[in-house]
């Protein structure tokens, strides 16, 4: 831990029977402490060790060994700020799915955000004008959701044409992660690339269909969970840019009226015609 003057550390265990703090202390002058503890309960429980510094928490990777010491048990705090940080795009992946039930398509954005800077940055305001990251929201997209990554769902608000990230973000990489469905009708769709991305990819569950965007090629397909998905690939694509999905229009349901009136025509048809073949007979 970085020399800072005594801070409490707190043991945690997560699991699917508890979720609860185990134990916790004071570190001393120099940042160390220790922690003896059983682990109990479900073979799935992760444990952990959390610090905070100037409000805001921080963790130690999952505690898989029997005894963690030294860089595994470090817990680095950083000083926070609300003033400009630079957040760049490592990565930027799209998955959409395959057309469901209701002639919709699901579409999950993971994006994973790097703070280089030796300061936590946190929010300067509860709006997405102070947010300490965001995003535009894909046009026509509705039921904005957070999905798994790095931050609370508590900590993303969706509105104003925004994805606004409100958690403080600390230096190295975190993810954030949303879904949202549209219309398949929708489709073509453009994404926009607000900021110069490392990796961009799209998996689409189609085997027609495109993804038109700078320097993003087709690669070899991957299968996830047993669907099978189509993947684009690109590198460095510049800020401002377009990414354009093309994907087929479902096929339209045939209304059961119709089939009602074309059975009767063909019906009747053929009893017009049997009838004026028993007569020529």
């Amino acid at each position: 831990m970085d020399p800072v003057a005594r801070v409490w550390v707190v043991l945690h265990r997560v699991g699917p029977d508890a979720a609860a703090p185990l134990d916790s202390l004071q570190s001393d002058a120099a940042g160390r402490y220790s922690f003896t503890y059983a682990r109990t309960g479900s073979d799935e429980a992760v444990y952990f060790v959390s610090a905070s510094h100037n409000g805001i928490a921080y963790f130690t990777p999952p505690l898989h060994e029997h005894e963690v010491k030294g860089e595994e048990a470090e817990i680095t705090v950083f000083d926070t700020t609300s003033k400009r940080v630079p957040i760049s795009v490592r990565g930027h992946h799209v998955v959409v799915s395959a057309v469901d039930g209701r002639a919709e398509r699901l579409i999950t954005e993971v994006f994973e955000l790097s703070n280089d800077s030796s300061v936590t940055k946190v929010a300067a305001s509860e709006d997405a004008a102070g947010a300490t990251w965001a995003t535009v929201m894909t046009a026509g997209g509705r039921d904005f959701t957070v999905s798994e990554g790095d931050f609370p769902s508590a900590a993303v608000k969706f509105g104003d044409g925004k994805v606004a990230l409100l958690a403080p973000i600390a230096p190295g990489i975190k993810q954030v992660s949303f879904s949202y469905k549209m219309p398949a009708s929708a489709f073509p769709i453009s994404l926009p690339i607000t900021e110069l991305t490392g990796i961009y990819e799209v998996l689409i569950e189609e085997k027609t269909g495109g993804v038109s965007a700078p320097q993003v090629k087709e690669v070899e397909a991957v299968t996830v969970d047993q669907r099978s998905f189509r993947r684009f690939l690109g590198n460095d694509l510049p800020r401002n840019s377009i990414a354009v999905i093309t994907l087929p229009a479902p096929k339209r349901a045939v209304h059961p009226g119709y089939l009602v009136g074309l059975t009767l025509v063909l019906g009747g048809a053929m009893i017009f015609a049997l009838a004026r073949a028993l007569k020529r007979g």
